[in-house]
Formats: C-alpha cells, sequence, structure tokens
C-alpha cells in the first residue's frame, strides 16, 4: 500500500508533509512522534523541531529529555525575540497542542496554526482565547485539515506512549479504541526494530488498511472541535 501511502502524502501541505518526517524520526528515536514546521506567508521553511522528550540531547533542536520538550516548543525556541513581527508565520504540527504550547504559541510572532491530528487530552482547549481579552487580542488562526489515514499514523506513536498510563490512557482508549489498539499492536510489534533510515511514506504503507479503518473514529473525535479560525489583529 506505499502507493496509496505516497499519494495521499503528496496531497498534504508541503510544511506538514516534513512535520511528518520529523515525527516519524522522533519516534524512531525512542520520543512520542510530533514534528512540527513553520513557515513564512512566502512558504519559505523558518523553523522546524521535533519532540524529544524521551532523548538525552537535543541535536538540532533546543530543548531534551524534559516535559518541555514537544515539537512545537523546539520550533518556537528557534525564532528570535521580534525578529519575525512581519513574516506572516504559520505553523504545521502533526498533533493538536498541549496547552503549554498552545500559550507559548500565543506569545510567538505565529499567526496560523495548522493541525494534522487531533488530541483527546486537550479537547476544549482550543477555546482558551476565550479566557481573557488579553489571550484573545493575539489568539492565532486554528484549523484542522481533514481526517485521512495520515491524520491516524500521526496519533499511532502519542497514543502507544500514553496508553499504558491509567491517568490520560483511558481516556483516549474510550474516545478512539482502534486507534488505540492499532497502537499498541504496532508498538508491539515494531519495538526496536524502527529505523528512521526507512522513508516516513514506507512506514505508513506498511499499515495502510490498518489506518483506514480508524479514519472514521478519529473523524469523530476531530469534529468535536470547535477551533477558532479568524486570523488575529495584530
Amino acid at each position: 500500500m506505499e502507493d496509496a501511502a505516497r499519494a495521499a502524502f503528496r496531497e498534504l501541505p508541503r510544511p506538514m508533509q516534513r512535520a511528518l518526517e520529523l515525527g516519524w524520526e522522533s519516534a524512531c528515536a525512542g520520543s512520542i512522534g510530533i514534528g512540527a514546521v513553520v513557515v513564512a506567508g512566502d512558504g519559505t521553511e523558518v523553523a522546524t523541531g521535533r519532540n524529544r522528550l524521551l532523548e538525552d540531547v537535543p541535536g538540532d533542536d533546543v530543548i531534551a529529555g524534559s516535559s518541555l520538550a514537544h515539537a512545537e516548543l523546539n520550533a518556537l525556541a528557534k525564532l528570535g525575540y521580534r525578529q519575525h513581527e512581519d513574516d506572516d508565520l504559520e505553523l504545521h504540527t502533526t498533533l493538536q497542542p498541549c496547552v503549554q504550547c498552545l500559550a507559548a504559541i500565543r506569545l510567538s510572532p505565529v499567526r496560523r496554526v495548522r493541525v494534522l491530528a487531533p488530541d483527546p487530552l486537550w479537547a476544549g482547549t482550543e477555546r482558551m482565547h476565550e479566557l481573557t481579552p488579553y489571550l484573545a487580542a493575539r489568539w492565532p488562526g486554528i484549523e484542522m485539515l481533514p481526517v485521512g489515514e495520515w491524520t491516524v499514523f500521526a496519533l499511532v506513536f502519542p497514543t502507544a506512549h500514553v496508553a499504558g498510563r491509567i491517568s490520560v490512557g483511558g481516556l483516549w482508549a474510550t474516545t478512539l479504541p482502534e486507534t488505540t489498539a492499532l497502537a499498541e499492536r504496532v508498538h508491539d510489534a515494531l519495538g526496536a526494530t524502527m529505523d528512521a533510515g526507512e522513508s516516513v511514506v514506507a512506514a505508513a504503507g506498511e499499515l495502510w488498511s490498518d489506518l483506514t479503518r480508524c479514519v472514521d473514529e478519529v473523524e469523530r473525535s476531530a469534529s468535536r472541535l470547535d477551533w477558532p479560525t479568524a486570523s488575529p489583529s495584530r
């Protein structure tokens, strides 16, 4: 099914393709499998980052080995203070940002966020901008890409990470039972054999029919979100 995976991959925005590649590198390195890319309004890549939560060194990122080592934070940490205010920045991330990443995005020069996959843990945080006028004044426009097999793939490794944790894994298993079961099977089957030398397209191609079976439940999860999509006044 690699041909189907490649065709669908080509339909994604180029920054999201790159974010998926970074997420695959993260998963192969033992972290959580999330990638993020910041581009300027003309499409020029400005910064990248990947999750390094379970790694000891940051490599070409900034943060590793702590609860701050999220993909979005690693990308945002590379943006010089007040150096990109006029660059019309857009952040592409493979997984819905958590509350700390949303706060960092709000304080950054990013104007728009494009998300590939929903995260059941953070449903509702998309309305965080309603809490205060200060948050609302510079809140970025946020949208989720149409759900498909690549959406499910983006969930597989983060889901495997949380599945064994009762406090959060139960929520994932209730919201996305088929995806959770797939993530556990993939994690058990691949284990230490995952190789960043294998392309993310080839990796997804091996799972494509399983990913297809999970699309409907992920789409239902995504439909519950209420993303604010209007660009902020800056």
